[in-house]
C-alpha cells in the first residue's frame, strides 16, 4: 500500500510541477509580446507639415511619463525603443519651448535610429532639425538636414512624406539637387 501512495504521490507531484512549468511559459509569453509591443509604440510620428496637422499639445504629465520611459529603456538597454522616445520627448521639449534640449534629443534620436537602422525616425529627427535650424535663422543646415530626410524618406518608399519635405525646401529656397558627403 505504501508503493502504491508513494506511486499517486509521485504523479501528483509531476503534475503540479508541469502546471507551473506550463503557467510560467504562458506568462514569458505575454510579456514577451507586451515587450515587442511596447517597442513599438516607441514611435511617435511628427506632423509632416504643420500647417497640415494641428498638433497635440503634450502636458506636463505626458513630459513626465516620456522622461520616465526613456530613463527606462535606457537603464535597460531598450535600444529599439529609444529612437521614437528620443522624438517625442524632443517633440515635448519644443512645445515647452526649450529648443536647445529638443535639439540635443533629436541629435540622440538619430544616432539611435542610425544605429539601431530605423530611418523613418532617423527622418523624423531630421526633419524637426531642419525646422529648428530655419527657425534659428540657418537656411543652409535647414536644407541640408531636410535632404537627408527626403532621400530616407525616399528610399523608405514614403512618397507623401517625400514630397512634403521636397515641397518644404522649394518653399525654402533649397537646391533639390545637392549631393551631401561627409555627413
Amino acid at each position: 500500500m505504501t508503493t502504491l501512495a508513494s506511486a499517486e504521490f509521485g504523479l501528483l507531484l509531476v503534475g503540479a510541477i508541469m502546471a507551473a512549468l506550463l503557467v510560467t511559459v504562458i506568462a514569458l509569453g505575454v510579456r514577451s509580446r507586451r515587450r515587442r509591443a511596447r517597442d513599438r509604440l516607441g514611435v511617435a510620428a511628427l506632423p509632416q507639415e504643420p500647417a497640415a496637422v494641428a498638433p497635440t499639445r503634450l502636458t506636463a504629465l505626458d513630459g513626465a511619463s516620456l522622461l520616465a520611459a526613456v530613463q527606462e529603456a535606457e537603464a535597460d538597454g531598450q535600444a529599439k525603443r529609444l529612437p521614437g522616445l528620443y522624438l517625442s520627448l524632443a517633440r515635448w521639449r519644443l512645445e515647452s519651448e526649450e529648443t536647445s534640449a529638443a535639439e540635443d534629443l533629436l541629435r540622440k534620436c538619430i544616432l539611435a535610429a542610425t544605429t539601431g537602422g530605423q530611418m523613418d525616425c532617423h527622418a523624423r529627427g531630421r526633419l524637426a532639425l531642419g525646422d529648428i535650424a530655419l527657425s534659428k535663422g540657418d537656411p543652409v543646415t535647414a536644407c541640408e538636414h531636410w535632404q537627408i530626410a527626403r532621400s530616407l524618406f525616399r528610399e523608405l518608399r514614403l512618397s507623401q512624406e517625400h514630397d512634403a519635405v521636397e515641397a518644404r525646401m522649394h518653399r525654402n529656397g533649397c537646391p533639390t539637387d545637392w549631393v551631401l558627403t561627409d555627413f
